[in-house]
């Protein structure tokens, strides 16, 4: 991710001393920046197992801070400065069903799973398991549902396989070329599975993912700009989403074809990878070359 956003990918870690820590990519070089800091110089210190997460989650524009910790609960640090060296003060515990979510050794993830437009949290933990909270709320103001085990699609919980399935770290994206999200989990032996995604979320009593007909994008990759076609013939919300589930750009359309340049709301040209676009029940996935 881009920690700095001087267009470069930079790397963030969590350790097992609960610090965060951030490395900063200069060309072909890294600057380490070990145990970060708060506003008021105190080192960010969540105890032990320090899982971090970076996401916009209060919808106003600056990279956000969750973490998890070994003592179960989801820390959300506010940005309180901007993108160029985000700055943290005091943490809020998140909370789902209106009590704080607990879950020893958590590692949260941020990821639209429901395909709504809106992110929802996602999170491994000691016993193996991944819990979903649905956001019913929105972008702006997170709301959080009571936990959700998930589960593959003939019902049977996920977890890490192997002997030692402990410490669940769980992952989203896109791995082929289908619009549906696709599903990265590890545990204690190390292995890295992969789920690919199917039209259900694999979320218990979910709804199903985004359905429909898929939109028609050229070229691909593209560079400079893409043209979607085969857009709703009425007007439609176009949402775009990074390779996270994190809606880079919405818009509202009236006529079958959209070109898109690759700027994100704030105006900004996006990174190449893989993208996903959704205009009512229709669909696409979008590559951007360098």
């Amino acid at each position: 991710m881009d920690w700095n956003s001087d267009g470069e990918p930079d790397i963030v870690s969590g350790d097992r001393e609960g610090y965060f820590n951030v490395f900063i990519r200069d060309d072909t070089t890294l600057t380490a920046h070990y145990q970060y800091k708060l506003a008021d110089s105190t080192i960010l210190d969540v105890g032990y197992n320090s899982q971090p997460a970076v996401v916009d989650w209060n919808g106003d524009g600056r990279k956000d801070l969750i973490c998890g910790e070994e003592n179960g609960y989801v820390r959300f640090y506010e940005n309180i400065t901007s993108d160029t060296w985000p700055m943290f003060l005091n943490y809020v515990n998140l909370q789902a069903a209106g009590a704080d979510i607990y879950l020893y050794r958590v590692n949260p993830y941020v990821f639209d799973l429901d395909g709504d437009g809106v992110q929802d949290l996602v999170c491994g933990a000691n016993d193996g398991y991944v819990r979903y909270f649905r956001n019913t709320g929105t972008n702006a103001e997170p709301v959080l549902a009571a936990a959700e085990t998930l589960v593959s699609t003939a019902g049977v919980p996920i977890r890490p396989g192997g002997t030692y399935y402990y410490g669940s770290r769980c992952g989203f994206g896109y791995w082929n070329a289908d619009p549906w999200p696709d599903f990265l989990i590890s545990g204690y032996e190390g292995w890295v599975e992969l789920w690919l995604g199917q039209p259900l979320t694999g979320a218990a009593e979910a709804p199903a993912g985004p359905q429909g007909r898929e939109l028609r994008v050229a070229p691909i990759p593209g560079r400079a700009a893409v043209t979607l076609c085969g857009l709703p013939s009425g007007p439609a919300d176009l949402v775009i989403y990074d390779a996270a589930g994190r809606p880079v750009r919405r818009l509202r359309l009236s006529g079958p074809t959209f070109v898109w340049n690759g700027i994100d709301d704030a105006g900004r040209r996006v990174g190449a990878g893989a993208y996903y676009c959704r205009a009512g029940t229709a669909t696409a996935r979008i590559l951007l070359a360098e």
